[in-house]
């Protein structure tokens, strides 16, 4: 009940409306005291969000407490397994690759690398004659890492007062190659909690020159990592 009740304090403390769309403006606060009083519940919205088929019953406000949640939960436990997963996707390992990816979704079922790596490894084995896989499989983890994109772009513009909030680096990499198809920048730089980057080209769906990400949470676990 107290997740429910925090989860509306969410939606009706950070819902604003812009000229250009809505956002939902994260605040960790709240999420962190969600997944300290009802960690079950979390687990639940994340497994609904992890579903094959989409629950059309979940709100926004439902799938950032279980994206940015289960961050909480999982505190980078699976990174490991997500480092073999990138060695193993750069070697063309592809069978090898699925299989690290699927220990690390077992973790973190919302682990934008390993949804990635995981239907574009079946992708590739299917086009070179495998009969192993099929493409239901792969669009399961695509459509996956899809809804969480769409759930990244809800926390924000892009911009320095709205920027787009993350969970870890790698969560900015996926989520301007795979949604803005934004592929080159020219800089990449720290400013107070956001990290920046200067485009070299922009895309049809994301005209600034600039893109700021909310990396409050990366810049927690790097703290806690060095021992700060």
């Amino acid at each position: 009940m107290k997740r429910y009740f925090l989860s509306i304090l969410v939606l009706l403390s950070c819902f604003s409306a812009f000229g250009q769309r809505e956002i939902i403006v994260m605040d960790w606060d709240v999420v962190k005291d969600i997944v300290k009083e009802d960690p079950d519940d979390v687990k639940q919205l994340v497994s609904r969000l992890s579903a094959p088929t989409l629950d059309t019953t979940l709100t926004f406000n439902d799938r950032i407490i279980a994206f940015y949640g289960q961050s909480l939960i999982s505190n980078g436990s699976e990174d490991a397994l997500v480092d073999e997963v990138r060695r193993l996707f750069s070697e063309k390992k592809y069978a090898d690759t699925l299989v690290k990816a699927r220990e690390a979704l077992a973790i973190n079922p919302l682990n934008l690398v390993a949804l990635d790596r995981a239907g574009t490894s079946i992708a590739l084995m299917i086009e070179s004659g495998d009969t192993s896989y099929n493409k239901d499989e792969a669009k399961q983890y695509f459509n996956r890492a899809m809804r969480i994109y769409n759930t990244i772009a809800m926390t924000g513009l892009g911009n320095e007062e709205y920027p787009f909030c993350v969970t870890t680096v790698s969560d900015e990499y996926e989520f301007m190659r795979n949604y803005l198809e934004l592929y080159e920048y020219e800089e990449q730089a720290l400013i107070g909690s956001c990290d920046v980057f200067t485009l070299k080209e922009t895309s049809e769906y994301y005209s600034d020159k600039k893109i700021y990400f909310d990396a409050t949470r990366p810049l927690e676990i790097l703290a806690k990592a060095l021992g700060l």
